[in-house]
């Protein structure tokens, strides 16, 4: 039985690969069809709309301000009405004690012991209020609205925090999508160099272990699309997260490509820290804070000047005489009506010991905070001084990788048109494929790192809505 071998044209070969690699090429669009884009200023908007901590903040903040009104209240005066109807005996005794809750009075006095219940009608009413407490009122209230500042001063720093972390998560998303993007193209061209190479094998041209090579090479590149795509799922899922979005989203390529690939430049970097850095504000405010209550504290301890006054009703079933009534009810009608006001002046002289270790806790307290405060101020400066140094080479860096990139992708097409005509060996076209490969690896990962560096210079000197305004459509 005789074997034949056939011949297949190296063209027919060729537009055989082409179009399996467009077909190819269009399942991602049919893929991407049903996911939703999302830019960097919509991501922004959605966490900062839809993140816990940020709901949380909200509500301190809410609650700071009910707390102001309720520290306000604090100068009403007091006023307590009770009114009593009481049946017993009442057999007191002369001589004083100091008065107990637990033990109930009985007025006056009688002759004899006597066991038969009487009946008695009390209301009350009492009002008391310091008028003048030396300010104690108002620096209390003036600690409740530093409070305040300082929960504001807390939602304004989470916020800052969340779209940093936010937008440096999206920057590093959109670079992993790019490198995935890289990674399906260099699996494409492995499977090119792959069928091109069985097909030359098949029809004699190339030696069979060519085929072998190749397909470790395809390996290597099935390999690296992986993980490329397990990077850029992992930072989808923490999209997300942040997001609250629960569809499957996609960056939006459309505005950051038009960046990147111009090198537009979103906001001119700068060298000067911004003045109300949510990060150092939260401390000032905590220091005013400190400040305040310290003043509060003095003023606690200072002498309380009040009215007081009193009115009461009531009326008893024992007779002035000491005779017991005929009838419970005799005790229910109001006979006797009083009232009695004044002035007071109250000072604990032993408070002076307390006055003085709080205030010294108090200074030490604001001490602390005005410390952790230049901490602050040191760090933020000295990273925004690494920021721009890194941006400068970095943007040096971005100037010359385009001439890499032409010249590897040149190198590649060149490397692959001599290995076709039989004029090199496969290892020459793996390297100028390695090579393209990393050489669009670096110019991603170089533009990833400058829009990085672009944003946390914008972030530094309050320019972020300024930087996030540019990605919105």
């Amino acid at each position: 039985m005789k074997r034949y071998t056939y011949y297949v044209p190296q063209s027919v070969c060729i537009s055989m690969v082409l179009i399996w690699l467009a077909c190819t090429c269009m399942l991602p669009v049919n893929a991407h069809a049903q996911q939703q884009t999302i830019n960097l200023f919509e991501a922004v908007s959605h966490s900062v709309e839809n993140y816990p901590i940020l709901k949380q903040r909200t509500a301190e903040v809410a609650g700071s301000k009910a707390h102001v009104r309720t520290i306000a209240g604090n100068k009403l005066p007091s006023l307590m009405l009770q009114e009593q109807l009481d049946m017993g005996t009442a057999n007191a005794l002369q001589g004083s004690y100091f008065p107990l809750g637990v033990v109930p009075s009985s007025s006056g006095s009688t002759s004899v012991i006597n066991n038969n219940p009487n009946t008695g009608n009390l209301v009350v009413s009492y009002l008391q209020w310091d008028f003048f407490n030396f300010g104690y009122y108002n620096a209390q209230q003036q600690a409740a609205k530093a409070h305040l500042a300082v929960s504001e001063a807390n939602l304004d720093n989470d916020k800052y925090q969340l779209t940093v972390n936010v937008v440096s998560l999206y920057i590093d998303w959109l670079k992993k999508y790019r490198l995935l993007r890289i990674e399906d193209e260099n699996l494409q061209r492995a499977q090119v160099i792959l069928t091109s190479i069985r097909a030359a094998v098949m029809s004699g041209l190339k030696a069979g272990v060519d085929s072998s090579t190749a397909r470790s090479g395809y390996a290597d590149a099935r390999i690296a699309y992986l993980q490329a795509l397990d990077n850029y799922n992992y930072d989808k899922i923490a999209m997300q997260s942040y997001t609250g979005i629960v569809a499957d989203i996609l960056p939006d390529t459309l505005v950051a490509n038009s960046i990147l690939g111009q090198n537009l430049i979103p906001v001119t970097p700068a060298d000067t820290l911004s003045l109300i850095h949510p990060v150092l504000a939260v401390y000032e405010r905590q220091y005013e804070q400190q400040l305040a209550e310290n003043v509060a504290t003095g003023r606690k301890y200072m002498p309380h000047l009040g009215f007081i006054g009193a009115a009461w009703a009531r009326n008893s079933g024992i007779s002035p005489s000491g005779k017991y009534p005929e009838s419970l009810s005799d005790g229910m009608p109001y006979t006797r009506y009083n009232y009695l006001m004044g002035i007071s002046l109250s000072y604990n002289l032993f408070d002076l010991k307390h006055r003085s270790d709080q205030l010294a806790e108090g200074r030490y307290a604001a001490q602390s905070i005005q410390s952790g405060l230049q901490t602050q101020q040191l760090n933020l400066n000295r990273l925004l001084a690494q920021v721009n140094i890194a941006y400068e080479t970095t943007e040096e860096k971005l100037k010359e990788l385009p001439v890499q990139l032409s010249s590897a992708q040149m190198a590649y097409n060149q490397q692959l048109a001599l290995y076709r005509s039989g004029l090199n060996t496969l290892i020459e076209v793996t390297n100028a494929q390695y090579a393209l490969n990393k050489a669009q690896i670096n110019y991603v990962n170089t533009q990833g790192d400058l829009l990085q560096l672009q944003y946390m210079n914008a972030a530094l000197t309050g320019k972020s809505d300024i930087f996030l305004q540019n990605f919105k459509r």
